[in-house]
């Protein structure tokens, strides 16, 4: 499903650029485009699910200090000074 991509009042450098980058990949400004957007949209996507997992980690480490406060590490007595 390939269709023209408009790009308006992006400035005359990013254009430029686009242009550039698109001569030396051997591509059209629209797929360069398509693919720049594709390769946000991935990370943006990496992000979220990382932070995600982050908070969850958070919160399981918050339940793992309030078991050790309360209960002490579980191999405590194995340990040797």
């Amino acid at each position: 499903m390939t269709s023209t991509l408009n790009i308006r009042n992006i400035g005359e450098a990013r254009k430029s650029a686009l242009e550039e980058e698109a001569r030396a990949r051997g591509m059209s400004i629209s797929d360069v485009v398509r693919g720049c957007i594709d390769d946000g949209l991935a990370r943006a996507r990496a992000d979220r699910e990382r932070a995600a997992w982050i908070a969850s980690a958070k919160a399981g480490l918050a339940d793992e200090a309030a078991h050790l406060e309360t209960a002490g590490p579980t191999l405590a007595r194995f340990r040797r000074l």
